[in-house]
């Protein structure tokens, strides 16, 4: 799905007004039509209770008037607030204004100030309408103070497309709606995809409008939500004379004293994930844990018994790692610690090895360290946690900023670089990005990220791009976290192993 700026959105709309042809006005209530639907299928509430919507004079507004009126013609008992911050309202605004006074049962209080501010009963709701997606400035003067009430009251609070004093594409400023649930039109904002904003997003959805669809089709972003759809399109199923042979042989390169769990996790991973061999590379302290914990799994080891201190050599070999690898994949990081000798054997790695790399863990904490970007292969897969990210990039004022550097750095060195979240985003050389659906809170345990490293390195032996390995590993991970979560409740990095699938699961599972 792609996320569109303030400035497209505009454009949809306008496209959709002169192309299907639809007047503006009945685009307005087609969009709060879909509103409505969505909140009636979501909620029922008992006939004592009273849904509060407050209203700006823009188009924001007027979806706020047409639900109101949807809503008394559904029997919901509706009080309407318009906030009066400006003489005159916008066009639609005016005409869903005549709209709702011809309707008795609604009761519709102008705010020129917060001294008739309303008082709310246990169970009410608050629906906001003050301000859409079009706001340019902060909020100020006594429609702050609305907002300020609003926020304070204990009712749930909806957001009718965006929560009002939320930028879209940018740093919000001063006061912002806080909002238990919003219902944005056609697309997700970009601001909803950042984790500064949750608190005033809440919970969000998308509701189609029926914008055209040749626009959409049309118009480029560098952003985009993935969905079951996308990943349905990327993933090549096996066919049946696959094998071992033609599904790529992964190098896992992990572990240290105290942390072969690291390794086991990656490379069992990996393996499930579908590649058809792995070889895990471990210091000597970690080759019966790795036999006896993943038979699947060979096992190297390096000479030192306690880390990882020169380059894997390759099996049946006395040959260093080159350019030409028998390995498809190589994945390096999980668990292999930060010692001096590490870090040379990590370099060395760098410099030699030329096709791209995945990268997780303590070698993007060794690579951050030495400042080492600049050798990292093209097309290599950088997966950072915030905190990673911060070391690599440098700190950042908020999470737009830090966007810009990440899309930057991924630009400037040739990777794929992804920053782990709610919604990770996977920025490409190309300056697209990529937000995950998938996931859940349950999944930020420890190991998780070894699971995703060797997942990732899994499709990068099965022959995916880059690109596509990350967006695979990022999604089906997050799949998979899904289900364990609905299985097992709280869960352990391993049972995200357990319910990986190439099956794509939709909602409901």
């Amino acid at each position: 799905m792609k996320i569109f700026n303030i400035e497209q959105i505009r454009a949809a709309d306008d496209h959709t007004i002169q192309h299907e042809p639809i007047a503006s006005v009945d685009l307005m209530e087609r969009a709060s039509e879909a509103f409505v639907t969505w909140f009636v299928q979501q909620y029922s509430y008992d006939y004592y209770q009273t849904i509060h919507i407050f209203c700006g004079m823009g188009n924001n507004g007027g979806d706020g008037l047409c639900i109101a009126r949807m809503l008394d013609h559904l029997l919901f008992k509706v009080k309407v607030y318009i906030v009066r911050f400006s003489e005159n309202g916008s066009k639609d605004f005016l005409v869903n204004e005549q709209r709702l006074q011809q309707i008795p049962d609604v009761s519709i209080t102008n705010l020129y100030d917060i001294s008739n501010f309303p008082t709310f009963d246990k169970g009410d709701l608050i629906v906001d309408a003050i301000f859409g997606s079009g706001l340019s400035r902060p909020i100020s003067g006594f429609t702050a103070e609305i907002v300020q009430k609003i926020n304070q009251s204990i009712c749930p609070v909806f957001a009718v497309d965006i929560p009002s004093g939320l930028y879209a594409d940018r740093q919000s400023e001063n006061i912002v709606v806080e909002a238990s649930d919003t219902v944005s039109f056609q697309f997700p904002k970009l601001a909803f995809l950042l984790p500064q904003n949750h608190a005033f997003v809440g919970q969000w959805h998308i509701v189609d409008i029926g914008l055209h669809p040749d626009f959409i089709d049309q118009t480029p972003t560098p952003y985009h939500y993935l969905q079951s759809s996308d990943i349905r399109s990327v993933l090549k199923p096996k066919t049946k004379f696959s094998h071992k042979g033609t599904s790529g042989h992964a190098l896992i390169v992990a572990g240290s004293y105290g942390k072969i769990g690291a390794a086991v996790l990656t490379s069992k991973a990996t393996l499930k994930a579908g590649a058809g061999l792995v070889t895990a590379y471990v210091p000597k302290c970690g080759y019966s844990i790795l036999q006896i914990s993943v038979p699947e799994v060979m096992c190297l080891t390096d000479n030192d018994e306690y880390c990882i201190a020169q380059l894997p050599i390759i099996e049946g070999e006395k040959q260093k790692v080159g350019e030409k690898t028998k390995y498809q994949a190589i994945a390096v990081g999980p668990g292999i610690g930060q010692s001096s000798a590490t870090q040379e054997a990590l370099l060395q790695l760098l410099q030699t090895v030329k096709q791209p790399l995945v990268i997780d863990a303590d070698a993007l904490n060794i690579i951050a360290q030495n400042d080492w970007l600049k050798h990292v292969p093209k097309g290599s897969i950088l997966t950072p946690h915030p905190k990673e990210f911060e070391r690599l990039a440098g700190k950042t004022s908020n999470h737009f900023e830090r966007l810009q550097k990440q899309r930057e750095i991924a630009q400037m060195y040739g990777i794929v670089l992804l920053v782990k979240g709610a919604h990770t985003a996977i920025a490409c050389p190309d300056g697209s990005v990529y937000f995950n659906s998938t996931g859940n809170p349950a999944m930020g345990t420890a190991g998780s990220g070894d699971v995703l490293t060797g997942m990732i390195a899994a499709f990068v032996a099965q022959g995916y791009t880059s690109k596509e390995a990350a967006i695979l590993g990022v999604y089906l991970h997050g799949q998979a976290g899904d289900i364990a979560a609905k299985v097992e409740g709280n869960i352990l990095a391993s049972d995200l192993i357990a319910h990986f699938s190439n099956e794509i699961v939709t909602s409901g599972f």
